[in-house]
């Protein structure tokens, strides 16, 4: 280790470099925010490096640095990164301490009082960094407290011993470092770790070289940290960045590891730092809405290998007991056994559930590699699994971890072999037994004491006024937050939900339910066939009252019950099943399971459209004990090996309740009649514009109409070749966009030629029945077109972008050129010439794409609603359905 040079004298105590690249817009806060502090503005060293602005930056800094030359640095170099204009800004510190902040961001007016008070009290030699307070600043300037490593300032301000408390520090925005050790030891940010991490390199390289594992916590400096809203951040846009997935983990994590095991062990604070960020590429893919899906393929074998490299630096321990945020078993799993070279084998089976109508037991494990050896014994006989699947957990691009799902009969003495070595049974995931006894016991062990010593009486010592004063405090504090007033609903709830009127009307309910807000999907569809084919089913619908919706099914003889309201909470608690078109939280989960315990229904997701991408990272946790179907391609992509935890216990091929209905209105439609050219584009989450705070709605995007999406739909919608063929073959254009796009619909051209059709006036199964042919995108209305044998066009002018993670789905199994029910163009042209040729056949799709329908939708029978209804009493202990295999595919006949 290099010997650390004598102090120096400074001119200034504390100094902060900022290195500046277009952000003249953000730069009159961040001067305004200097200009308030209360610590003498003259006595902090301000040093900007423009690094090659193209804006107005270096213009708007020069003039505000002008007549404070003798504080304020201000110098310009050719662009070069961040890490060198850094660089370049230590060359001009003459402080004791440094911060590197950011010039998009503001400070507490306090900030430099506080940090300088700090350092006055607590600034002794063996303190070598400090970190301050960092809040977000979200687009409607609201200051939060929600950064994930906030829980470190949870104590005040103080010294940490990294060694005793390994909390992490990511950030050299807020945080200081002292000038003449990183003088003394060479330190600089290195320009190969990027578009992240240099930070984090920058700090890891430090407490390294300095050996000082005291740092200061400073919870009364904030630092004011920018979340912007139009997505143009560092932050926000690297996940396309191929260095993110090599050069970072090369340069930056490894390069950490390798420096402090030449200088003795890696310390617990960097193993923390490594696995903090580690774990976020591995979260990032298992999010709903990840960017990690921009990762380049080319990328992924080099990031394995460097994932591999570090993992081999890392503890079992450290990764065990790592809490500095949450992190799912099945990704902690991958990291602690996923990059080990080997195929790794279980050591325990974990008891999932027991299923006591159709006396099966679950149990899965964990492994790598090819699917082990297996052998199963119930009761001394051996066995097969009545459902099994692998379910195969993928990171870029590379299955790195896998469970191993078995159903299996209920016995009295089950055992289970796995590569010829019988496997004890866990009820919960666990982690294996250390010989060495570290925090990862000793904390749950100290809190449990804790808990167990906790009573009201253990405060004996407060005086009586005091503890007066607190409970009166607390009794308010329940009061306010209504507490006793839940007690008391849920007290007379108790009673009038076990009246007999009420067990009368709700005991043992079908419950059936679209949207909260909307019906006439699968749910409505299959609640109609029930009532009609079993009147002895206690099938009850749920709606808003005020849906446009309600004074139809009113009307029709639904029996309805208001979404949310008293007898709707009565019908949930007596409920035996529960069947929906939509899987959102609200609609699985409606009940407060603190309040009202687990619920009694089976949940039913009757689906809204044909899964066609992979949207597991969505589904999975949700408990859908009956899964429908549509086709067998999407069937197996489900309950086969794959992404999903599903097996074929739960998902059944039934087709979807509304498309018995919608072949009979097309089977009813004279061909003369259909006769609409059909454009109906799906949205794109994107251009949503920013949400009204305290509500679903959204103000317009004044992007909107000049992004890719409107210009291009703009031309389609306006070409007079496709006008010209809808005059020739005696067609009506119709645009019937998704409702999102309404708000936009007055600033469209839209000629005189073209028909607006509003999902909102028009019924979507009549508007199909009439189609001709369907111009759409990705919007799952393209399947229910092909199930109707009707011509499709796929326009796909985004294909890259659409499938960058800001959706819910990822590519699944189903591509759009091998397996579509049309042609996919890429641009208006294309979709003209696919439109002529269709046209040109008497609207009538190709011979390769018929062919792809007629395979796909084995369901063209009328008989779906019946096949879910039986499926939904298989799950009482009923007889499973017979799946069909194959029905009289062409639409017309019956």
């Amino acid at each position: 280790m290099t010997s650390a040079m004598p102090p120096t004298q400074h001119r200034f105590k504390v100094s902060a470099v900022f290195a500046v690249y277009n952000v003249a817009r953000f730069l009159p806060d961040l001067l305004t925010s200097l200009e308030r502090q209360t610590y003498p503005l003259r006595q902090t060293q301000l040093v900007f490096v423009d690094d090659g602005s193209t804006d107005d930056s270096l213009a708007i800094l020069r003039r505000w640095a002008s007549g404070r030359e003798d504080h304020v640095v201000v110098t310009t170099q050719a662009n070069a990164w961040v890490a060198a204009a850094r660089n370049t800004g230590i060359e001009l510190v003459d402080a004791e301490w440094v911060t590197f902040a950011d010039p998009d961001d503001v400070f507490d007016d306090r900030y430099f009082e506080e940090v300088v008070k700090f350092i006055d009290l607590h600034g002794a030699p063996r303190v070598g960094m400090l970190a301050t307070h960092q809040m977000r600043l979200n687009e409607g300037q609201e200051l939060l407290n929600t950064h994930p490593l906030r829980m470190k300032f949870a104590k005040g301000s103080r010294i940490i011993d990294l060694d005793q408390e390994p909390v992490i520090q990511l950030a050299v925005n807020s945080a200081f470092f002292r000038v003449d050790d990183i003088r003394a030891h060479g330190i600089e940010f290195d320009g190969r770790v990027r578009p992240v991490f240099e930070d984090a390199h920058f700090i890891g390289r430090y407490l390294l070289a300095t050996r000082k594992s005291d740092i200061g916590v400073l919870a009364s400096a904030k630092y004011h940290y920018r979340m912007r809203g139009d997505g143009t951040s560092l932050m926000e846009t690297h996940f396309d960045h191929p260095g993110k997935y090599t050069d970072v983990l090369r340069h930056g994590a490894l390069d950490l590891l390798e420096r402090a095991e030449r200088v003795g062990s890696v310390p617990r604070w960097l193993e923390n730092t490594v696995l903090y960020d580690l774990f976020w590429y591995f979260k990032n893919e298992r999010a709903l809405n990840s960017p990690s899906a921009l990762a380049p393929p080319s990328t992924f074998d080099e990031f394995h290998r460097l994932v591999a490299a570090i993992r081999s630096k890392i503890s079992d321990d450290a990764i065990h007991s790592f809490d500095i945020m949450w992190v799912e078993f099945a990704v902690r799993r991958a990291l602690l056994i996923g990059y080990s070279g080997m195929s790794e084998r279980p050591t325990y089976a974990k008891l999932e559930r027991v299923d006591e109508v159709r006396q099966h037991v679950k149990i899965t494990y964990w492994f790598t590699g090819d699917r082990p050896a297996e052998r199963i014994v119930v009761d001394g006989r051996e066995v097969a699994p009545v459902y099994a699947k692998d379910q195969d957990f993928v990171f870029y691009g590379r299955t790195v971890l896998r469970q191993r799902h078995l159903w299996i009969e209920r016995a009295r003495l089950t055992r289970l072999w796995v590569d010829g070595r019988v496997l004890p049974f866990t009820r919960g995931e666990r982690y294996e037994p250390e010989e060495a006894l570290t925090l990862r016991q000793l904390k749950p062990q100290i809190l449990g004491q804790r808990k167990r010593l906790e009573n009201k009486w253990a405060d004996v010592d407060t005086p009586a006024t005091r503890y007066l004063r607190r409970t009166a405090a607390a009794v308010y504090g329940k009061a306010r937050r209504g507490v006793y007033k839940r007690r008391l609903e849920d007290a007379i709830l108790g009673v009038s939900v076990r009246t007999k009127s009420v067990r009368d009307r709700f005991q043992d309910a079908w419950v059936f339910m679209d949207r909260n807000t909307d019906a006439n999907d699968n749910a409505e569809h299959l609640y109609r066939w029930v009532r009609t084919h079993h009147p002895e089913v206690n099938a009850w619908f749920v709606l808003d009252a005020k849906s446009r919706d309600w004074a139809r099914l009113e009307a029709e003889g639904f029996r309805l019950v208001a979404h949310k309201s008293r007898d709707w909470l009565k019908l949930l608690l007596h409920a035996k099943h529960l069947a929906s078109s939509h899987i959102d939280v609200y609609v699985v989960s409606p009940l407060d399971r603190r309040r009202y315990g687990e619920p009694r229904f089976t949940f039913t997701w009757l689906q809204h459209g044909v899964t066609n991408y992979d949207i597991s990272r969505w589904v999975n946790a949700k408990p859908a004990e009956l899964f429908v179907t549509v086709t067998p391609q999407e069937k197996r992509s489900i309950a086969g090996d794959g992404p999903y935890t599903f097996t074929e216990r739960e998902v059944v091929l039934t087709g979807f309740p509304r498309h018995d209905e919608l072949l009979r209105k097309r089977r009813s439609m004279p061909v003369e009649d259909q006769d609409l050219i059909l454009i109906m584009p799906t949205w794109r989450k994107k251009l949503a514009g920013v949400q009204v705070p305290g509500s679903n709605e959204r103000l317009k995007n004044p992007a909107f109409l000049t992004s890719e999406y409107a210009e291009q739909y703009n031309q389609l919608v306006g070409s007079e070749r496709v006008r010209d063929l809808a005059a020739r073959t005696g067609k009506r254009i119709v645009f019937m966009p998704h409702p999102n796009m309404r708000p936009y619909l007055a600033d469209f051209d839209i000629p005189e030629w073209v028909e607006v059709w509003d999902f909102a006036t028009k019924n979507v199964q009549d508007v199909l029945a009439r189609a001709a042919v369907m111009v759409t995108d990705y919007s799952s209305l393209g399947f229910e077109a092909a199930f109707l044998d009707v011509p499709l066009v796929y326009f796909q002018f985004d294909a890259a972008s659409f499938f960058d993670g800001t959706h819910v789905g990822r590519r699944g199994y189903f591509d759009y050129v091998r397996d579509g029910f049309g042609p996919v163009a890429e641009d208006v042209p294309g979709v003209e010439a696919a439109l002529e040729q269709i046209g040109a056949a008497d609207y009538a799709s190709a011979p390769v794409h018929r062919g792809r329908a007629e395979e796909a939708f084995v369901t063209r029978d009328e008989r779906n609603c019946e096949r879910v209804f039986r499926s939904m009493q298989a799950l009482d202990g009923g007889p499973r359905i017979d799946e069909p295999v194959g029905t009289r595919s062409a639409v017309g006949s019956a």
